[in-house]
């Protein structure tokens, strides 16, 4: 029954779970009605004091730096994008358990048992002194694929953390860049509209005068309607300059995350001056924003994002090795033991899911050449968007100047017509006014271009990825360029050397293989002296298979003046260049110290990189060196890898060894097994130790009729040799 209340009880959560979490359209509508009001009147609080006054371009900057919303939403997910990373980092550590229970009992006793005395009495009950029983677990399990898997993620949250970084970066250059944008596009409105206001005023009083002197029929009807319209055209144009500026203050003020009233006032003095912009070269520039800009960061970190799951999906291919640890504790006294430990290693490999890793890892080895050609792409993209701003600077300075030309030209005009009408009127009022609304069109038409060269001037810092291009900026970035070009020369010129000394090899090699070959050909020709000179040939460009036939016609005499000793260098010559015949023959004569002075150690080194190289009879030599010099374990392994390969003669030193207890224990069966072996590959001395070991008891029962026999065997085989 407990147990069935308990699942009732689960059912009963889950449901109140599910319900609690489920909510209806209304529910929904309900929520967005009250976070519209709670919005709106945040909003209505990010009224800042200092825009009551006149904010300059650094200022609108830095607002929007502090207050801009979508900086400070991306500002928290690079907070969360921190908490992933130490959450990983926290996953490497073991899962560590602790439990505590609790028994008690009531120490009622339990039934009574019948005597198997006649007079049936029961037997009394017992019981026992326990009556409450703690019981202390504490169990620690290590898993090293959540290991590598957590050590792997980790490394990957802090690379998407700096990915987030790389783009509030790029984001508040964008930002940066808008601001620069609309804050020019307020400034001129601005100075537009103190142009214009006092001459929308005078256009208002010009149609009672146009009016007044087509009733006076001063002038025609037709030039009446001819000026009215030019006036109302020019009215409708520099009204527009109003609405303009009422529209750029609010995007301005949307930049900068707060309220979107519709006045704003900025600092115009940028205006007052025309500013020379000193760039360096085009291919300088370029350079700077391949190395500058976030956006290429950002691809190159999420290729070694998709590098590292790579290493995650190798890591999974492994085994999933756990190890764990546990330690009980019991307080009661009745156990034997009452506080116990074990250690335990469990591996698991899941072979079925091989396919799929290799699957998985082939993709994201292809993702990361895809971004591999995507930063590329990139680059090139980068490198075209800054020649365009440039070429904006060009174009936006270019219009510049027609526009203020053609100012100075109307300033003249105006300036000409006021003189002339107040010598002889000539000139009338409306050709006066129409003169002044021209010019202040010219006017505002170069305040204009000016900011867009402005404008043009941010976006090529845009382009690169710098706040500025100062001096102290360029001269930073040509440093760090120039230190860059040398290393990658450094680089470049390593790997052309390498490459030029792979293929001299390759070609010296190519040039020995037909030296040697020509040599041999002669040689099998009995033309010995001849092939002396081609092994020679070979044998300076390299070849090794050269170097030992050469040393054997030096060792011999044929061809050549006799000369040991030159042979052994030539033999040692070819060893060194990987020819198997000339370790063992060099390792022999280490050995042997007749020609090359003895020794064992260099004998021994022979040896081994003949066997490493297949060699197996190798294998036996390594065992006899190291038994002679003492090392009965490390020779007892070389001797049963030479007997597993076949070597009749390491098969009777394992059954020595075994016999006699050196580098193993002593073992007789296994002693009699190896020397069995051996003795039926016909090998004499196994036969006789066979004998021995029956006559003198040794693991076997003393039997002098089968020590004779295998005494006689051996002599027979002796005697075969």
């Amino acid at each position: 029954m407990r147990h069935g209340s308990h699942r009732i009880a689960l059912g009963v959560a889950a449901v109140l779970v599910f319900a609690g979490g489920c909510k209806t359209a209304d529910d929904y509508r309900r929520e967005r009605v009250k976070n519209a009001v709670e919005q709106f009147n945040q909003a209505k609080k990010t009224e800042l004091a200092k825009e009551k006054g006149v904010l300059t371009l650094q200022d609108c900057m830095g607002l929007a730096v502090k207050h801009n919303l979508d900086l400070k939403v991306q500002n928290l997910e690079k907070d969360a994008a921190r908490n992933i990373m130490m959450a990983e980092l926290l996953g490497m550590l073991p899962d560590l358990t602790i439990s505590d229970s609790f028994t008690g009992r009531s120490n009622q006793p339990g039934s009574s048992s019948k005597a198997v005395a006649s007079d049936g009495d029961t037997y009394g009950y017992s019981t026992s002194t326990d009556r409450n029983v703690n019981n202390l677990s504490v169990d620690l399990a290590f898993s090293l694929l959540d290991f590598g898997l957590a050590f792997f993620n980790s490394q990957q949250s802090h690379d998407r953390m700096l990915v987030k970084e790389k783009q509030i970066e790029r984001a508040a250059q964008n930002l940066s860049l808008e601001v620069v944008r609309v804050y020019f596009k307020v400034a001129a409105a601005q100075r537009a509209i103190k142009v214009t206001t006092k001459l929308l005023e005078d256009c208002k009083s010009r149609y009672e005068l146009i009016k007044k002197l087509a009733a006076e029929n001063k002038i025609t009807p037709f030039r009446a309607t001819d000026e009215t319209t030019r006036f109302l055209a020019m009215e409708k144009r520099l009204t527009n300059y109003t609405r303009g500026y009422e529209s750029a203050c609010v995007e301005l003020r949307s930049l900068l995350g707060v309220y979107p009233s519709s006045r704003i006032v900025v600092d115009e003095s940028p205006l007052d001056t025309v500013p020379e912009f000193d760039f360096p070269d085009i291919e300088l520039l370029e350079q700077m924003a391949i190395l500058k800009r976030p956006e290429l960061y950002e691809i190159d970190i999420q290729k070694h994002i998709n590098i590292l799951e790579c290493r995650k999906t190798l890591l999974m291919m492994l085994p999933n090795v756990r190890m764990y640890v546990d330690f009980i504790n019991n307080n009661n006294s009745f156990l034997y033991h009452q506080s116990w430990w074990e250690l335990a290693v469990k591996a698991a490999y899941n072979a079925l899911k091989t396919p799929q890793y290799i699957s998985r890892y082939m993709a994201y080895s292809d993702q990361a050449d895809l971004e591999e050609m995507r930063s590329f792409a990139q680059a090139i993209a980068v490198m075209s968007q800054v020649r365009i701003a440039k070429a904006d600077i060009v174009s936006s300075r270019e219009r510049f100047e027609i526009n203020r030309k053609e100012h100075e030209e109307y300033s003249k005009y105006l300036k000409a017509a006021l003189a002339t009408k107040s010598v002889d009127g000539s000139v009338t009022q409306l050709d006066i006014d129409h003169q002044r609304l021209r010019t202040a069109e010219t006017e505002i038409e170069r305040l204009m271009s000016l900011g867009a060269y402005y404008i043009a001037h941010y976006r090529l810092l845009n382009a690169i990825g710098v706040k500025n291009l100062d001096a102290k900026t360029q001269s930073e970035l040509k440093a760090e360029l120039a230190a860059a070009r040398e290393s990658a020369a450094e680089e470049l010129e390593k790997a052309r050397a390498e490459y030029a000394s792979r293929q001299s090899a390759a070609e010296d090699a190519r040039i020995a293989r037909i030296l040697f070959d020509d040599g041999l050909k002669l040689y099998r020709e009995n033309n010995a002296q001849d092939a002396a000179v081609y092994f020679e040939r070979s044998a300076a460009k390299g070849n090794a298979s050269a170097m030992f036939c050469l040393g054997k016609m030096y060792w011999s005499g044929k061809g050549v003046e006799k000369n040991q000793r030159k042979a052994a260098e030539l033999f040692v010559q070819a060893a060194d260049k990987g020819n198997l015949e000339a370790m063992v023959l060099t390792a022999w004569l280490y050995y042997k110290g007749n020609v090359l002075p003895e020794n064992h150690d260099l004998a021994f080194k022979y040896y081994r990189m003949a066997a490493d190289n297949g060699d197996e009879k190798s294998l036996y030599w390594l065992g006899a060196l190291a038994y002679e010099r003492g090392d009965y374990e490390e020779a007892m392994d070389y001797f049963k890898k030479s007997a597993r390969g076949g070597e009749v003669a390491s098969m009777v030193w394992v059954g020595s060894l075994y016999r006699n207890g050196k580098g193993c224990e002593k073992d007789y069966a296994k002693a009699m097994l190896w020397y069995k072996r051996a003795a039926d590959k016909g090998n004499p001395e196994a036969m006789n130790n066979i004998s021995m070991m029956y006559a003198a008891g040794d693991g076997v029962p003393r039997n002098q009729q089968e020590a004779d026999k295998w005494f006689k065997m051996a002599e027979a085989a002796f005697a075969k040799r």
